[in-house]
């Protein structure tokens, strides 16, 4: 099982909100996400959630409570079903490129595009649609 770890939080902004989700995924979280709420006294707030192996939760709490400014969290341990996937590198002109691969489904690794367009000055869709191309042409029988 997993550690679901969640605190409300009703006073930070979304760029203090980001930085949190960051360092804790950079903490080991295996995912980190935020979720709008209305708490109480009709205050608009987040709760902000971390999914950690067991041995990375009591670290990973101490990070969401100093990043978020919260008083307290909760922790309930989880099952996690995931679709099995594989895990392919396509090559873009001598750059690597990971891509994911599910029944039905491809997906090029964001962070992946996004440095390439950044390098080269292109949309990163231009960059997600010749990963999958070179994908599509590596595949073929």
């Amino acid at each position: 099982p997993l550690v679901l770890l969640e605190a409300n939080v009703d006073d930070a902004t979304g760029e203090e909100l980001a930085d949190a989700i960051a360092a804790l995924l950079d903490g080991g979280a295996s995912d980190a996400w935020t979720t709008p709420v209305l708490m109480k006294k009709g205050r608009p707030g987040h709760v902000v959630s971390v999914l950690a192996e067991l041995p990375r939760s009591h670290a990973l709490r101490s990070t969401l409570l100093r990043h978020t400014g919260s008083l307290g969290a909760r922790a309930h341990l989880v099952d996690r079903y995931a679709v099995e996937r594989e895990l392919l590198e396509v090559d873009l002109d001598g750059t690597i490129v990971g891509v994911k691969v599910t029944t039905g489904r491809v997906k090029v690794e964001h962070d992946d595009a996004a440095a390439i367009a950044r390098r080269d000055g292109v949309p990163v869709r231009d960059v997600v649609q010749r990963a999958l191309r070179a994908y599509e042409q590596t595949s073929q029988p």
